[in-house]
């Protein structure tokens, strides 16, 4: 059974709101808003609550991140969040409040909904950050896919890797939807390719690595003698 869904827009484009609000079937919807974006929102208001939608506005201090990220996130306190589907949408030209939606999308781990340009058609939606981050699993999986010249069968991906099949299949659906990965069926078989994206965030947690270990080698005082 689907969970309900909540999403809480970050007041900008009435137009690509009201789109949002019906295209994902939202059963809530909270809308973040400044103070000279008032009579907006209770006109927004007035019209969709008449059809039924759970409204709720909460209004906040222009400029101010802080305030931004702290009374969003106040918002959802009444909400039992395990049994929501959680989303952010970005509707607005404003930088700080742009910010802190993304900030907020990636503290409840939400999906991240924006509109592409003026074309209500072309939704596009980011993974939230549990999608993302690489886990142990999932940067084996990316370090063998890395060293294969082509794309591999999924059977082989989880020889290499040890990983049961029932696990790289969850951790490879997560790594396409992030963008890491590719899969495409070839008749019976599911063949498994890095994308260019995968590459680079393989390369960057590679050298975080790095750096972390390097910081744990104490050196060696030259004036230590080691006896033999």
């Amino acid at each position: 059974m689907a969970k309900p869904k909540i999403h809480i827009a970050f007041f900008g484009n009435t137009r690509n709101i009201e789109y949002l609000a019906v295209r994902r079937c939202i059963d809530e919807l909270i809308i973040v808003h400044t103070w000279e974006q008032e009579n907006d929102v209770n006109q927004f208001i007035d019209k969709y609550s008449d059809l039924g939608l759970i409204v709720m506005p909460v209004r906040v201090v222009q400029n101010d991140f802080i305030n931004i990220l702290s009374s969003s996130l106040n918002a959802l306190d009444s909400h039992k969040l395990d049994q929501y589907d959680i989303e952010v949408s970005v509707t607005t030209n404003d930088c700080i409040m742009n910010l802190a939606a993304c900030i907020c999308a990636a503290i409840v781990k939400a999906s991240i909904i924006c509109v592409q340009g003026n074309e209500l058609s072309n939704i596009s939606e980011i993974w939230p950050s549990e999608l993302v981050n690489l886990s142990f699993q999932k940067r084996e999986i990316l370090c063998y896919l890395d060293s294969c010249e082509k794309p591999v069968h999924q059977k082989e991906v989880a020889e290499e890797t040890g990983i049961q099949q029932s696990g790289l299949s969850r951790h490879l659906r997560n790594l396409e939807l992030a963008g890491y990965v590719t899969r495409l069926r070839i008749s019976r078989c599911k063949n498994v390719s890095i994308t260019e994206l995968g590459r680079a965030v393989l390369h960057h947690k590679q050298i975080r690595k790095r750096r972390l270990w390097s910081s744990y080698t104490l050196p060696v005082a030259d004036n230590i003698q080691i006896g033999g």
